[in-house]
């Protein structure tokens, strides 16, 4: 087992092995320990070690991140897809949070305070966010629907919790 003082810091060499392309990783990984080891020498270990970190920041550019091809060569018409869902969702919790609002005008048995609102728009914005996360990377249609139900039943859960208490949590007041 090698001395800890020969090893550069585990997080930034997680790091470069999470962005680096598999094509480029072999040849960068060898003139990084190279610099490291020179740099331990000639500076001592912790020296060393910010050095590493610096230059392992320094090379994340977008020649060397793994899926840059992806990135870059997506068809225009599923961006604006994902676009458009976005801005769908966003307008939805707009929309739904008008609605307490404008009801408030005509009837006093709607008072909503502000903290209300923010949370009503925290759980209904992290709901389409997670409904958008789930649309774009599960592929498999039964676990989609299946982890899209679940989402929902969460959703209400946690809204008939917050509006009358069903489960006596703190966070109904009880």
């Amino acid at each position: 087992m090698e001395k800890e003082a020969n090893k550069p810091s585990r997080l930034a060499w997680a790091f470069f092995h999470w962005y680096c392309h598999p094509e480029f990783r072999e040849e960068i990984e060898g003139d990084l320990m190279e610099r490291f080891h020179t740099h331990s020498e000639k500076y001592g270990h912790a020296k060393a070690n910010r050095l590493f970190i610096k230059d392992v920041i320094l090379l994340f550019r977008p020649a060397i991140i793994g899926n840059i091809y992806q990135l870059t060569h997506m068809e225009p018409n599923i961006i604006r897809k994902q676009n458009k869902r976005i801005a769908t969702i966003a307008a939805t919790v707009s929309a739904l949070l008008l609605v307490p609002l404008v009801a408030m005008n005509f009837t006093d048995e709607v008072n909503w305070k502000v903290l209300d609102f923010l949370v009503a728009g925290i759980l209904l914005g992290g709901t389409g966010l997670t409904l958008e996360f789930i649309l774009r990377k599960v592929k498999t249609k039964g676990i989609r629907i299946t982890l899209v139900v679940v989402l929902f039943l969460v959703l209400f859960m946690i809204w008939a919790e917050l509006a009358v208490g069903i489960f006596g949590t703190v966070f109904a007041g009880s």
